[in-house]
């Protein structure tokens, strides 16, 4: 079926450009001389096309219209073979990107969030893609940051040509090393097959390992697939969780795209912006054949080759030290850090925790409370529990004192010291308050106050700051602020029951303390609201 520029197939789309083949099929651009527009015409060898299967497909993926999804115009049989006619896009192949180190970590979890929002939308109109790889995902030059960051082509092509791709020649080992299990066995297969497939796609994107073809064993039922971490133990361990579930033997316990998805926009803002982490650096030479027209988008031809880090990362980062000269490994013995916003603003508290004290309990402070509150502040940085006792002052002096147990909890580490600090701070607040005569949150008439009931609002401290971090569903954000909500009510209504009072701010400390405990939730909301809304008026 070989053809040649200037050939018009189906009477009207004159071929101009061989963008790319493998072992379905060759693509050209071409121009649509009825409509007068460039097209995408994917031609697949008659031999091969199991007819009936053909149009099945080609009528169930014409159905589909999503920004992440590339668009099928026609399809048509002939003598001389089969014809998928499409929108041409303009960009480049995900495989080939990788290849070159053009994609970050954060612009490889924003191309998984398209692709979600793309199988979520096809599985909704009953087209299962079943083959998901890195070839068959486009990223265009230009995004119109309405859901578009990347775009799945090839719906239903695997299924066309009746399961041939299951053999060992050619490009089809690729296509192997991207199966579910089930699939790959020769059993039917559900949405959860595409979930596994996009799951190691995202796992070879961020470590440059595909672990099913890299063990040099590719062979069906194979499933073992090594935790993510052990490639990268500088990404988030919910992103690494997320993707390592997905990728489960047993579909029915790999959860669903809207899980994936969700652990995705939740570990964007923590994602590095580093590119070339797990391949060379692209050097504008490259003339891999591709599936789309055009080069590269001008952000790219901006960039010096030297530019681009040529940092490989296809292995585990040394415990305790950082991984590569660019900083893209933050972890240290395992444990990735916490974001950089709750610790500033534990650190900023801390700073005016500290000059308040200067000005009240010193007349004639040992050294100015500009230069005390800067020192707090990296005290604080370098022991965030410690400087929280801190920020516990500066709360109280402006009536929020009841947000505290909220602050431990988002800078704390074990649960036991968040549980000790949170009981510090509920005596250095009746401390202060006592030296200072300045009420911060309860001063009992005397100390310790008769009966001594009131110390036990230290324990609900404690024990609201030891558990807090446990109430996190993460699938469901808006649960999420409902278990905040209940958790800071709780708080209050705990440590009036057992006779502090009254107690100074504790409403306006709860609702500061549900903020708190509730900003990743609540930008996750937002960020699906925004995207949501996004990719609407891109239907529209």
């Amino acid at each position: 079926m070989a053809q040649e520029p200037a050939t018009v197939v189906m009477g009207r789309y004159r071929l101009t450009k061989r963008l790319g083949s493998g072992s379905f099929g060759t693509v050209w651009s071409a121009r649509d001389a009825r409509l007068d527009r460039d097209v995408a015409v994917k031609l697949l060898p008659r031999e091969r096309v199991v007819h009936a299967r053909f149009e099945r497909e080609a009528r169930a993926a014409a159905r589909l219209q999503h920004p992440a999804i590339v668009t099928l115009y026609e399809a048509a049989v002939d003598d001389e073979g089969a014809y998928l006619v499409s929108e041409l896009v303009r960009g480049r192949t995900l495989d080939t990107l990788l290849g070159q180190g053009k994609l970050s970590d954060r612009e490889i979890i924003e191309v998984g969030v398209a692709l979600c929002d793309a199988l979520i939308h096809a599985h909704g109109q009953g087209v299962i893609h079943r083959d998901v790889k890195p070839s068959n995902v486009l990223v265009p030059n230009r995004s119109s940051g309405s859901g578009d960051r990347a775009k799945l082509t090839d719906f239903g092509v695997a299924h066309v040509i009746g399961g041939a791709a299951l053999t060992r020649t050619g490009d089809v080992v690729g296509t192997l090393a991207y199966m579910a299990p089930e699939q790959a066995d020769g059993r039917e297969v559900g949405p959860e097959a595409d979930l596994y497939s996009l799951a190691l796609v995202l796992y070879e994107a961020l470590t440059g390992v595909n672990p099913r073809e890299h063990s040099g064993n590719i062979r069906r039922g194979q499933t073992f697939v090594p935790p993510l971490r052990r490639q990268r133990r500088d990404l988030s361990r919910s992103l690494a969780t997320g993707i390592d579930q997905a990728l489960r033997p047993r579909p029915s316990q790999r959860g669903t795209l809207e899980d994936l998805r969700l652990t995705l926009l939740q570990s964007l803002d923590r994602a590095d912006d580093t590119r070339g982490v797990v391949a060379p650096g692209w050097h504008g030479h490259d003339e891999d054949d591709t599936w789309v027209q055009g080069d590269p988008g001008r952000e790219w031809r901006d960039q010096e080759a030297a530019a681009t880090p040529r940092l490989r990362m296809t292995g585990a980062a040394r415990r305790g030290t950082v991984a590569g000269r660019w900083g893209v490994g933050r972890s240290v013995d395992g444990l990735t850090s916490p974001t950089w916003l709750p610790r500033a603003a534990n650190a900023a508290g801390a700073g005016l925790g500290t000059a308040w004290i200067c000005t009240q309990l010193w007349h004639h402070a040992p050294v100015p409370p500009a230069v005390a509150a800067l020192a707090a502040a990296v005290v604080a940085l370098l022991l965030p529990l410690l400087g929280s006792l801190l920020t516990a002052v500066a709360l109280g002096a402006v009536s929020l004192a009841g947000a505290f147990p909220a602050v431990v909890a988002q800078v704390g580490g074990s649960w036991w010291r968040r549980a000790l600090f949170g009981a510090a701070g509920f005596f250095l607040l009746i401390g202060v308050s006592k030296l200072a005569h300045h009420d911060l949150y309860w001063l009992p008439a005397q100390i310790p106050p008769r009966g001594g009931r009131g110390l036990a609002g230290a324990a609900v401290w404690a024990a609201a700051a030891a558990v807090q971090p446990l109430l996190r569903v993460r699938r469901f954000p808006m649960v999420d602020v409902l278990l905040c909500v209940i958790w800071s009510a709780a708080v209050v209504m705990g440590v009036e029951a057992v006779g502090a009072t009254p107690l100074r701010g504790d409403v306006p400390g709860a609702l500061v303390g549900t903020l708190i405990v509730a900003w990743q939730p609540l930008l996750t909301i937002l960020e699906e609201t925004r995207r949501s809304a996004g990719i609407h008026r891109g239907v529209a």
